[in-house]
């Protein structure tokens, strides 16, 4: 699909999700998938635990756990820091980023629902490996196969045009529209940011996420 296309149908969506619109934002342009189902597993692991550990579950548990898997290379400092307990940030640093999780479990059709009129689903801690039972991440790595480039690019590009609306009315002062459709800012910035990832050679945690 030409990024033409996907331009018309985001600006169709964001209109009818109630969001202001731009039609002059540069387009996604030629891009390719720069991240393996591998990495992307990785990735989501990490996060998902830090997550947990957010949540209650015990942080040494959680370091355990990934040295179990073999993922303490994976993890970034930021997220080292938070674990190993040397991170002075509030508990709740790391709860937003079920948003981010979602949006990686739908990248890896490890889930089918990725709405922008929609948060994750209450139960998605059923699709990841238990953690207190020290349960491996084989059988969940196993259900990962990586969606096509084509419907990648059409939620990215849904995810930047809302990004873009909802920081236009932001530094305008605009009144947010009281539509029951609209999601909370950091939904849309944070499946945006797991999303971007998958298209750049950034680290992690210095992924663009320009919006003009």
């Amino acid at each position: 699909m030409e990024p033409e296309t996907i331009r018309k149908q985001s600006l169709s969506k964001a209109k009818k999700l109630g969001y202001p619109i731009n039609p002059e934002l540069p387009l996604l342009g030629d891009i390719a998938l720069r991240r393996t189902p591998e990495q992307l597993l990785d990735r989501m692991l990490c996060l998902y635990t830090c997550v947990a550990c957010s949540y209650g579950f015990p942080k040494q548990l959680g370091w355990t756990w990934l040295a179990q898997e073999g993922l303490l290379e994976k993890v970034t400092p930021e997220e080292s820091l938070y674990l190993r307990n040397k991170d002075e940030s509030p508990v709740e640093k790391f709860q937003p980023h079920v948003e981010t999780i979602w949006a990686m479990t739908w990248v890896g059709q490890i889930q089918n629902s990725l709405e922008f009129d929609q948060t994750c689903t209450n139960d998605m801690v059923r699709l990841f490996p238990n953690l207190k039972a020290s349960a491996s991440s084989e059988a969940f790595r196993s259900k990962c196969h990586m969606r096509s480039l084509e419907e990648i690019a059409s939620k990215l590009d849904l995810a930047y045009c809302l990004h873009w609306a909802i920081t236009h009315e932001t530094e305008n002062q605009l009144e947010l529209p009281k539509k029951p459709m609209r999601l909370l800012p950091y939904i849309i910035i944070n499946r945006r940011h797991a999303m971007e990832w998958l298209f750049c050679d950034e680290p992690w945690d210095a992924v663009p996420m320009d919006i003009d």
